[in-house]
């Protein structure tokens, strides 16, 4: 864990939080889904597990504790945990009292890196959420007994748009005190990974609509004085409009019908250490509908960098997989358009060049 990511958390005020008592959480064990350590538990939208508790250091001082956590999408639609499913907040109770994630800066902050971020079907990301102590000098004996995943059911319910927990057992708490082994460790339910032509760098992929391939993958900034100075991935590829008529990627025609939606939605960034970012994650999200003239005429091409960035961003942590998707559903029912083959969607291993 990178201690600078976190230096906002020591201009916390003692006044935002305290310790809390033992079970002062206010919410039912009834809404709770329990298990252990490297377990997963399934609430029909999110399947998580916590794989670890640590110390939180500064400066050889403890101030807290970081609990490494799993997240994986389990719909099959793009979802991020704030917007999409209501998430709340953590809560880490001790054997004596409580801090909860948004009761500090640096505790917030790694809470961002989850709260916003968007997932593909099956998509994962893996992250360590801090727990800071209200003045930043933690026990070491007072040992964490286990954590608590919330999510706002009642409000997640009205929203007829997005998908809903499929259990009143929504919310997750974690036992520290024990691990999962065999089938309790397995992955409860969720989605499978989205079907996908696959291919290498520098390889062609098409779905009768367009062609596009990745031709490098690059810092950002391009130039570093020192590699903490690298917050992000600058991925570069070529589009082009293959459909044989002229099209704009976003879902409604230009001049209809000389220009026809194509539905494209997103793209993601998978690494080797189990992230898994949207394009929606940066300003100006996915690239390709910032081209100078929208329009694409017939055998038109474009090229242009995306860039992927996260919180807790580890420029160790090299990316393997580029996912592109798009709306098919939505666009093969669409009479009067072009129609894309199936599967639409690519899936690009970065570890390979053809």
């Amino acid at each position: 864990m990178k201690h600078s990511l976190y230096k906002l958390a020591l201009l916390v005020t003692l006044a935002a939080t305290g310790v809390l008592l033992a079970r002062s959480v206010g919410l039912s064990d009834a809404s709770n889904r329990e298990g252990c350590k490297n377990q997963w538990l399934f609430n029909g939208v999110w399947r998580v597990k916590v794989t670890d508790v640590q110390p939180y250091m500064n400066n050889g001082q403890q101030q807290g504790w970081q609990v490494s956590e799993v997240w994986r999408n389990g719909t099959s639609q793009e979802l991020a945990p704030s917007n999409d499913s209501m998430l709340q907040d953590q809560t880490l109770e001790l054997e004596n009292g409580t801090f909860t994630a948004r009761g500090t800066t640096g505790g917030t902050l790694s809470l961002g890196s989850i709260l916003n971020n968007s997932f593909p079907p099956a998509g994962e990301f893996t992250y360590q959420q801090i727990f800071l102590a209200p003045n930043l000098n933690a026990d070491p004996s007072n040992k964490p007994k286990d954590v608590l995943i919330t999510f706002n059911d009642s409000q997640l319910a009205q929203d007829k748009t997005r998908p809903h927990f499929t259990t009143s057992r929504y919310n997750f708490r974690f036992k520290l005190d024990c691990v999962a082994t065999g089938a309790a460790a397995n992955a409860e339910g969720g989605s499978n990974q989205l079907a996908a032509v696959t291919g290498c760098m520098n390889q062609w992929m098409s779905n009768g609509i367009w062609k596009m391939r990745v031709t490098s993958i690059g810092t950002y900034p391009a130039t570093l004085n020192k590699p903490s100075d690298q917050f992000g991935w600058l991925v570069t590829q070529t589009w082009v409009n293959a459909s044989g008529r002229g099209i704009v990627s976003r879902g409604y025609c230009d001049q209809c019908p000389k220009f026809a939606g194509t539905n494209v939605t997103d793209e993601f960034l998978a690494t080797q250490g189990g992230k898994s970012a949207s394009a929606a994650n940066v300003a100006g999200g996915f690239h390709l509908g910032a081209k100078p003239n929208t329009d694409w005429s017939p055998g038109e091409s474009w090229t242009f960098q995306q860039l992927f960035s996260w919180g807790n961003f580890d420029p160790i942590d090299k990316p393997i997989r580029l996912l592109v998707t798009f709306d098919d559903k939505t666009q093969n029912a669409t009479p009067g358009v072009p129609h894309y083959h199936k599967p639409a969607d690519f899936r690009i291993d970065l570890t390979c060049t053809k």
